[in-house]
């Protein structure tokens, strides 16, 4: 079996000095072991052809981010608005994608979902325990022995997410598995679609009238 090609993509406004770059050096130690891999930090690359020629590299991908207001990194969000035409491409169809979300309390787990839904819209694989969520809570939870430590997600889980995105790399190699796509407009997907002429300073005047 060739060496699999897995793609890091580090989407945290912090790029390299935050918590996704430390989880990233984890995940390369693991890597390493059966894998290709390289990694891209969004916060340093504004480059459309260097990701063009890593996402077609790549048979899988890490998505790394922070929580920030509830939402992904703005590196990671300006990522998904410039390449909004790559949907269902060749780049993203078919291959797996994991997902690692850190937090300091709370809105990660909604920031992973949603995460996890527009990663499945632009055609990517998502393999089972595919993504977990690591916070600041849950880490002095475990470096205090908590009796609950059991209940949350930890670093340790990062081995069953790279091992499960190893298994679907492989079993998209073996079977060359033949996906549909639905039909794309790539010719213009940042055109506007609202003029002046659909409302004027009249009509904005009637509305307020009527919830006067």
């Amino acid at each position: 079996m060739q060496k699999k090609k897995i793609l890091i993509i580090n989407g945290s406004y912090n790029g390299d000095a935050g918590q996704s770059a430390l989880i990233a050096q984890k995940i390369t130690s693991e890597l390493a072991k059966h894998c290709e891999y390289k990694t891209l930090v969004l916060k340093d690359s504004r480059n459309m052809d260097e990701w063009h020629k890593l996402t077609s590299w790549a048979e899988g991908f890490i998505f790394l981010t922070g929580t920030y207001w509830d939402s992904w990194g703005s590196p990671l969000q300006s990522f998904l608005e410039q390449t909004t035409e790559w949907e269902t491409s060749s780049r993203w169809l078919g291959k797996p994608a994991a997902v690692i979300v850190t937090m300091h309390s709370v809105g990660g787990k909604s920031v992973l979902s949603r995460l996890q839904g527009v990663l499945s819209t632009l055609g990517l694989n998502l393999p089972p325990l595919s993504g977990l969520v690591f916070s600041l809570t849950t880490h002095l939870l475990q470096t205090n022995k908590s009796d609950h430590g059991d209940d949350f997600w930890d670093l340790g889980e990062i081995n069953h997410l790279v091992h499960n995105l190893n298994v679907q790399i492989e079993l998209n190699q073996k079977l060359k598995p033949n996906w549909s796509s639905w039909k794309v407009d790539r010719s213009d997907v940042k055109r506007t679609w609202l003029s002046p002429k659909d409302f004027t300073l009249k009509d904005i005047d009637q509305t307020l009238l009527q919830n006067d």
